[in-house]
């Protein structure tokens, strides 16, 4: 009888045992997550805190687009209580629109150069016209530059003729409207001994001496090209003759005239007088437009403080968004710029 009785003891307690556990599982599927990825006991609280992550494609390190955009995505991430943008290292415009355009992310930063090319279409280079691109925002003006040292012999761009030049990193916005200017001008080809570097490897290159000259076609001011002018014995800007600038201005729809100020860098002495365009902040235009519209106001509103962040920001404002976008605003850019009375 004793040894019955335990038996059932033990049978007894290890059915509790597998009751409890039973039940403790039970009770732990309440919170398991639901369809849509939440928890059932917290999805309210959670899916309203959450931030939608965006990548905003940039260009490479050191350069101006990277600067500008990193400052433009801390704005926006702190101001936009929506999204979290990140600003993601690309070769630059190009790559930049293509992969808006597939939808591999949603934002990107394009010279007006690279814009127009993809906006309008391109027979030439088989892209065709993509009419939904639409801007955000864009930069002040870049300045077209070429930059020799201070004791270099070489006064005008023929001068240059068959002379190692950089004039970017292919895929770039500054390498893609070097070489739109160069073609126009008739200077394209092998006219130069073309070096594809980024401004930093350009930079090296001027201090090595391994290059002759630094094309240049960005917005000031630039860390690259500061350093340049700081570096030892000096560097200084070609002048551009008036007829090469008016052949530009002519055949490249989107340039505009532009000037650098005397003292701009350490050494310069009088206006550099040249052309250039905005760089742009892109998306297409199924991108939301309540986004848009907060992120324009967040830009604007909060410009003081993006210049702080950067001082190649300077000039990036509403006015010059509304002026000088080649593709369509977004339709939220475009909601508050006539709320501020900017667009009529």
């Amino acid at each position: 009888m004793k040894k019955t009785s335990k038996r059932a003891t033990a049978l007894f307690i290890a059915m509790l045992i597998v009751i409890a556990a039973f039940t403790g599982c039970s009770s732990g599927q309440s919170a398991a997550p639901s369809s849509d990825g939440g928890s059932q006991q917290n999805t309210a609280s959670s899916s309203s805190d959450k931030k939608a992550e965006m990548m905003m494609g940039t260009a490479t390190t050191g350069g101006f687009t990277y600067i500008w955009g990193a400052a433009a995505a801390e704005i926006i991430n702190k101001y936009v209580p929506s999204v979290n943008v990140t600003a993601q290292i690309t070769t630059g415009g190009s790559e930049n629109i293509v992969r808006i355009l597939s939808g591999e992310m949603p934002l990107g930063i394009a010279g007006s150069n690279v814009v127009q090319k993809f906006y309008d279409g391109s027979p030439a280079e088989k892209i065709d016209a993509s009419k939904n691109l639409r801007t955000l925002w864009v930069s002040k003006s870049t300045i077209f530059s070429i930059i020799v040292a201070k004791d270099s012999p070489y006064q005008t761009m023929e001068d240059l003729k068959g002379k190692k030049v950089s004039i970017g990193n292919k895929g770039g916005s500054a390498y893609e409207s070097i070489s739109s200017f160069l073609d126009v001008l008739g200077m394209g080809g092998d006219y130069y001994d073309l070096q594809f570097l980024t401004m930093n490897e350009s930079l090296d290159a001027m201090k090595t001496k391994t290059i002759e000259a630094f094309f240049t076609n960005t917005s000031d001011p630039h860390t690259a090209m500061t350093e340049v002018f700081m570096m030892p014995g000096g560097a200084r800007f070609l002048e551009f003759p008036q007829d090469k600038l008016d052949t530009l201005l002519s055949k490249v729809p989107y340039l505009k005239p532009a000037v650098r100020p005397a003292g701009t860098y350490n050494g310069q002495d009088k206006d550099v007088v040249s052309v250039g365009s905005p760089y742009v902040l892109l998306v297409t235009e199924d991108f939301p437009e309540d986004t848009a519209y907060e992120i324009a106001k967040a830009l604007d509103e909060k410009y003081e403080e993006w210049v702080g962040i950067a001082s190649n920001v300077e000039g990036s404002i509403l006015t010059a968004t509304v002026e000088n976008a080649y593709a369509p605003l977004h339709p939220g850019v475009e909601k508050y710029a006539r709320e501020k009375g900017v667009l009529k």
